[in-house]
């Protein structure tokens, strides 16, 4: 039987929601239920969307990897008020229970009575929220209790508060702080001492705090037994006549395992030409299956997580071969979509790429985990339009990458990894079950049974099948069920933290999907620090422009047909070298993109292609997702460099672009002035041809001397 469909609530922002009372009706369609929580009347309908996007809304949509725990944007209504009108903006999949009406409760009243193992993955929820959050300015939404809900495992936000002010590590220890006395004995100590830690600026950055956590949660998984039983099944669906999906264990089969680098479930959806979609994803899953044996059995998340990452790389290359030993070009370019999920100890991984879906379903909801590797998805993350809107433009579903499609370099494979500390159930699928919202219309009909004991994994398994090909038909389907059981041993250590030992923990970093830095300093340094600081910019500005503006020194510049002059470190503005045609180039390790330098991106007349591709920018150094392009005669800025042990990566903030940098190609959007983006430091060494001092005219520079 099919489920009935939940009312839609919504939560209501701006100061047009604060002229209404309980009961009333706003734009003859959401009639307000209490506070801010309004009912849709009308959720078959598409909601009025902005012609433009508000500075104050950008945040939602730059965070949409994080939906999980951020409500999303619905749309807008604008209402008369004395002068002019007021816009009220309704947010949609907030913290708000379908069946009351009312807000979820907040972390702080649910705290003590949550299981040590929960208590730990809601702190550490937050610390992965911390600096993509700061980064768009909104962190003191982490600050605010009464602004932090919970639902079962997850975190979920009321909405995103802009910062009056900077927020602080040291801000978060102190809320901490308060909850350490009603924390479960087992955590409680561990708790205090990282809170105090916090406070007394120790804790440097959220890179050391997530360690810490993530040490945590391992030593007290050690008190849990854990199960996993995986399913999969794939058909060729009534109107197809062959099958280019591929799945892991093989189809039909049933697999029980404790978390473990076996214990894994894949699934690829083929794409390409000439029949051969098949043949890429039954590659991609003998490669990546190849590859996990070598994940270790006590693996840290960093190591796991990048291990992913470059399995995914490695199955790539392999179909890629195939491609170029067959000269296949452009569609012809067999290609496979992947979604796989692997447990393990604590955690479950999902690797990602292209649009077969994740799904987390819990008691009380279905997640979507995944985001589609898709244009519409790609709007929204820049900041371009609403998701409601962006799924109306033609070619929104068109895929901006998958396996086998172009080179590991151009390759951004999302890893996420999920703490879990209660029974759950993951299903992984092609899109012949997840198109036209199937999921979300059958899960707690046909999959919420298998979490309540009343029905068999292989039921559900072979009912989603036989939903995908009469509901949908269209495609090939494929599912893997990932059913995660959790039992406690009933003895637990209670957990001590030693003395922060920077150094150790700042080897041991890790990350979420999709994180950002918070600023190029840590924010608890003293502030004579940024004083200083900001007397070496001004000094530095004042150099480059006494650079540029001086004509001697253009002259000078003009007249030397030799290579040009060393510049020193100090100097804001670097030259990269011309680099060798004949032979892999190379460069010199002093050019060191110091924060405050310049680039410009100079055309290549020599039949180098890689000289002539565009540089792309990713959202961030700890996510591997494209944000955009820049197109020669581009000036970028060092705005952020981190060094680490393997690689250094730098962010770059757009001062000016050429015409043709804002034409959009092959789907990767062009960055515009005051966009950020960051890339390997190897990365742009290697692709750039030269950066011509002489032809930075200062006036392009306005928008970086400005901010």
């Amino acid at each position: 039987m099919q489920n009935t469909m939940p009312k839609h609530y919504l939560w209501a922002i701006g100061e047009g929601s604060k002229t209404y009372r309980p009961g009333e009706m706003i734009a003859e369609r959401y009639q307000v239920q209490h506070g801010r929580i309004l009912l849709d009347t009308q959720p078959h309908k598409m909601p009025d969307l902005p012609e433009e996007i508000p500075g104050e809304i950008e945040p939602y949509l730059k965070l949409f990897p994080y939906r999980l725990h951020i409500p999303q944007v619905f749309g807008l209504v604008s209402v008369a008020a004395n002068k002019g009108t007021k816009a009220i903006w309704l947010l949609e999949r907030g913290p708000i229970n379908s069946g009351t009406g009312s807000l979820m409760p907040e972390i702080a009243t649910a705290w003590k009575d949550a299981t040590p193992m929960r208590q730990l993955n809601w702190l550490w929820q937050i610390a992965q929220l911390w600096q993509p959050l700061n980064v768009q300015k909104v962190g003191s939404s982490l600050l605010n209790p009464e602004n932090l809900r919970v639902e079962g495992q997850l975190v979920r936000l009321v909405e995103l508060q802009p910062d009056e002010k900077s927020v602080t590590l040291q801000q978060l220890g102190r809320l901490w702080q308060k909850w350490a006395s009603s924390a479960n004995p087992a955590v409680g100590k561990f708790l205090k001492q990282l809170s105090q830690q916090m406070m007394a600026g120790k804790v440097q950055n959220d890179d050391i705090l997530i360690t810490q956590l993530d040490k945590a949660l391992e030593a007290l998984g050690r008190s849990q037994v854990r199960s996993v039983h995986i399913t999969t099944a794939t058909d060729t669906g009534p109107n197809r006549s062959h099958n280019e999906d591929a799945c892991y264990p093989p189809s039909k089969t049933v697999m029980s395992y404790p978390p473990s680098p076996k214990t894994v479930a894949i699934v690829c959806d083929g794409i390409g030409g000439q029949d051969r979609g098949e043949e890429a994803s039954q590659l991609a899953i003998k490669v990546l299956y190849q590859q996990l044996q070598k994940i270790p059995e006590n693996g840290e998340p960093l190591t796991v997580t990048t291990k992913l990452e470059e399995f995914a790389c490695v199955a790539n290359d392999a179909i890629c071969e195939c491609n170029d030993n067959e000269e296949r070009h452009g569609r012809q370019r067999m290609g496979t979509t992947l979604v796989m999920a692997i447990a393990h100890l604590h955690q479950l991984y999902i690797t990602h790429l292209g649009d077969s879906r994740a799904y987390w379903i819990t008691p009380s909801r279905c997640h979507q985990v995944t985001l589609d590797d898709d244009i519409a998805t790609r709007q929204v993350r820049l900041g371009y339009s609403l998701y409601g809107d962006a799924i109306k433009q033609a070619a929104s579903g068109a895929l901006v990458q998958a396996l086998g499609i172009t080179s590991s370099i151009s390759l951004h494979p999302t890893v996420q990894r999920f703490p879990i500390d209660e029974d759950s159930i993951f299903l992984i699928c092609s899109d012949g079950l997840s198109d036209k919202d199937r999921v979300e219309e059958y899960w707690q009909t046909e999959i919420l049974p298998l979490l309540e004991g009343k029905i068999d994994i292989a039921t559900v398994r072979d009912r989603l099948i036989e939903i995908a090909n009469t509901k949908n038909g269209h495609d090939n389907v494929t599912v893997a069920l990932v059913y995660y059981q959790v039992k406690s041993k009933g003895q637990m250590t209670e957990l001590s933290l030693p003395p922060l030992d920077i150094k150790s923990a700042q080897s041991e970093k890790t990350f979420f999907e999709h994180k950002h830095q918070t600023s190029m300093f840590d924010l608890e340094y003293k502030s004579w620090w940024f004083y200083l600081l900001g007397i070496f910019i001004l000094l530095g500005l004042g150099g480059i422009l006494a650079y540029f503006l001086s004509p001697i020194v253009t002259d000078l510049f003009f007249e030397t047909p030799a290579p040009t002059k060393k510049i020193s470190d100090n100097e804001i503005v670097k030259k990269i070298e011309q680099p060798s045609l004949s032979a892999n180039p190379t460069f010199s390790p002093t050019l060191s993109f110091d924060v405050g330098s310049f680039i410009l991106i100079s055309g290549s007349d020599s039949p180098t292609n890689t000289l002539n591709k565009p540089i792309e920018l990713l959202t961030s150094s700890r996510d591997n997702t494209v944000k955009g392009r820049v197109a020669n005669g581009s000036i970028l800025k060092v705005t952020r460099k981190i060094n680490r042990p393997e690689e250094t990566w730098l962010e770059l903030e757009v001062c000016s672009i050429t015409k043709s940098s804002s034409i959009d190609q092959e789907f990767i959007y062009y960055l515009q002035p005051k966009d950020v983006g960051w890339i390997q430091q190897i990365k742009i060494d290697s692709r750039l041809d030269i950066i011509n001092l002489s032809e930075v005219n200062p006036e392009q520079l306005d928008e970086c001397f400005n901010n």
